[in-house]
């Protein structure tokens, strides 16, 4: 890699450095420009943490993919099926291992 030079640091007197001095000066013209804001005596009340809505909804949908279990009792979900399948086809034949 090739060398570089580096540019020599400015010194500040009393050991302040340069963004001390940038901040002091902003502050001034702040409080010139605006009076009533730079008070300290007025009260800002914090904002308010937004909420995360439907954190409950999305842990349980988290809970439920991690599980083994089935969500629907497996009898009651094969006679919903059986009754679908008979409604569209009546020929159409249905196995308890398929399930």
């Amino acid at each position: 890699m090739a060398r570089t030079k580096k540019t020599a640091r400015k010194l500040y007197p009393e050991g302040q450095d340069q963004n001390a001095q940038e901040q002091n000066a902003q502050e001034q013209n702040v409080q010139e420009q605006n009076p009533q804001k730079s008070q300290g005596n007025v009260s800002e009340k914090p904002s308010k943490k937004r909420v995360n809505y439907h954190v409950k909804s999305l842990r349980e949908i988290r809970r439920a993919q991690k599980s083994v279990g089935l969500l629907i009792p497996r009898l009651p979900f094969m006679r919903v099926v059986k009754q679908i399948t008979t409604n569209l086809c009546s020929l159409m034949k249905t196995s308890s291992f398929i399930m």
